[in-house]
């Protein structure tokens, strides 16, 4: 394996683990927001949290898009 391709491959399985953490956290957003439907008692501190988790979800989607961009345009750039 070229040492390029342990980057690819070292690059992809931080991607997965980013995403893995960021889809975990929308998770918990998902089952806090259904508990606050169910109880109809909004929490504030709850309604921060779901924001935060939303913004760290698209936070890390657009960072994996730019790094997956300039990944794929690498051989480009030089």
């Amino acid at each position: 394996m070229d040492t390029s391709d342990g980057r690819v491959v070292l690059l992809l399985i931080i991607m997965a683990l980013a995403l893995f953490v960021a889809g975990r956290r929308f998770q918990s957003m998902v089952s806090a927001r259904q508990a606050w439907r169910n109880s109809m008692r909004a929490v504030p501190v709850r309604r921060q949290s779901n924001g935060g988790a939303l913004k760290a979800v698209i936070g890390v989607a657009l960072i994996l898009a730019v790094a997956f961009w300039f990944l794929t345009n690498a051989s480009r750039m030089t």
